[in-house]
């Protein structure tokens, strides 16, 4: 079971919705918080502000730094769910060390999102050491039937009970040979993980698993981002786990293009990797528990009828 500030799971109902990237479109926020409140949330949105910024962000970056640490200061606030990505959040890092001392002194809070909040997930997970949630941003739940058809998650049951996946593709023979590893889970979205490489915020690798995934780039542009992660000094990652790079609506060959990308680097690379296409930019955003424990289990199973070929992903 998987604890934040012990408390107790039916603790977190109160939710915080607050956006630090792109701007968003205000007229669709009481929509939002609609749907939230269906399913037995509380909503407060007095840290949801917007004065839209000359690059289309919520405002500068250093009101949205200061927005999102007085969030993250507030003992009132007890979950922050980003409403949307886009970009600018990792622009936030600088303001974010500063407070660093500060944000130790205080118990973990439990953050929600994806996509451009990476850069979010990844100060908390490894300068502050706190558990955070990857999966969809707030505002994904206006497309809950189209676009977005994860179901909403319940942060206190996922908190409590963790993950399970077993449809987890081990992709080169390390991941086929190896019956189990495990290690820290970090990572989000691709552009934003590597943005930080060989900069002051490249997260320590060392006994962590890291998960990618991205939408937008090519499939040339992927074999560009996977040949730096071959050519960088220092990543001994335990193992990494991939998501779904190809287009929400993609053809057959647009999915084997991008798995086979993927193949191509993983029988490069030295450590386990997996392929589990199921988070990340598409219809299914599976979620995951950032800075907590994990662990990837080969079936041993003997009866060749049993054996399916693939791993389990356990939280």
């Amino acid at each position: 079971m998987l604890y934040f500030a012990n408390k107790e799971p039916s603790h977190y109902k109160n939710i915080t919705l607050i956006s630090c990237s792109t701007q968003f479109d205000p007229t669709q926020v009481s929509q939002v918080t609609a749907i939230l409140a269906q399913h037995g949330y509380q909503i407060s949105c007095q840290y949801l502000q917007q004065n839209v910024s000359d690059f289309g962000y919520v405002d500068t970056d250093q009101a949205r730094a200061n927005n999102l640490i007085k969030a993250l200061l507030d003992p009132t606030v007890e979950v922050l769910w980003f409403y949307r990505g886009g970009g600018g959040a990792l622009n936030l890092l600088p303001y974010l060390h500063r407070y660093k001392q500060q944000l130790l002194t205080i118990p973990e809070k439990v953050i929600v999102g994806f996509s451009d909040v990476t850069a979010i997930h990844g100060f908390l997970n490894n300068d502050l050491g706190w558990r955070s949630i990857h999966g969809v941003n707030a505002n994904n739940h206006l497309e809950m039937n189209s676009a977005n058809q994860q179901p909403l998650p319940d942060i206190a049951a996922l908190i409590a009970e963790g993950v399970m996946y077993n449809n987890v593709l081990p992709l080169n023979a390390l991941a086929q040979q190896t019956a189990s590893v495990s290690g820290t889970l970090i990572g989000g979205n691709h552009t934003l993980v590597g943005a930080t490489f060989g900069t002051h915020y490249q997260p320590d690798f060392e006994d962590k698993i890291l998960i990618l995934e991205d939408i937008g780039v090519t499939f040339r542009q992927l074999d560009r981002y996977l040949q730096q992660l071959l050519f960088l000094k220092e990543c001994n990652v335990k193992a990494i786990i991939f998501g779904q790079y190809y287009s929400i609506d993609p053809t057959d060959e647009e999915r084997i293009m991008y798995k086979a990308v993927l193949q191509q680097f993983a029988a490069q690379y030295d450590k386990p990797v997996y392929y589990f296409p199921f988070f990340g930019h598409g219809k299914y955003n599976q979620p995951f528990i950032l800075g907590e424990s994990i662990t990837l289990q080969r079936n041993t199973d003997n009866d060749l009828l049993s054996n399916s070929g693939y791993c389990s992903l356990q939280q």
